[in-house]
């Protein structure tokens, strides 16, 4: 019985040493962003309208964060498919205040814009 589990034991061990194949899956990020602003933001009925110059095919993401505040409230990803976007954002559920709406590009440029909602 004891020899037994001695080999139970070695067979484990020798199997639990032996090299894990990993199969890697490319992450598809987009394209390089290579201009990024925004060049619009209206807001009207707690709908805002934001209109951003954009890379066709990059990623990005709009958030938006209560004034002084470090986590985003709402957050909308997209990807670009022209040189100019245009994105409405639904902030019905967000009461009456001051915020930050920030643009970022897949390469970390964070574009930031005040917004105020009546």
């Amino acid at each position: 019985m004891r020899h037994a589990f001695i080999y139970i034991l070695l067979f484990s061990l020798l199997v639990s040493c032996e090299d894990i194949q990993v199969v890697e899956q490319p992450i598809n990020l987009g394209a390089t962003a290579t201009g990024t602003d925004i060049t619009s933001i209206v807001t009207a009925n707690k709908s805002t309208t934001i209109v951003a110059k954009t890379t066709e095919g990059a990623k990005y993401s709009i958030q938006v964060y209560k004034f002084g505040n470090t986590e985003p409230v709402k957050t909308v990803g997209f990807t670009a498919d022209s040189q100019s976007t245009i994105k409405t954002i639904n902030l019905n559920e967000l009461p009456a205040g001051m915020y930050d709406l920030h643009l970022i590009d897949i390469s970390g440029t964070i574009i930031k814009k005040p917004l105020i909602l009546n």
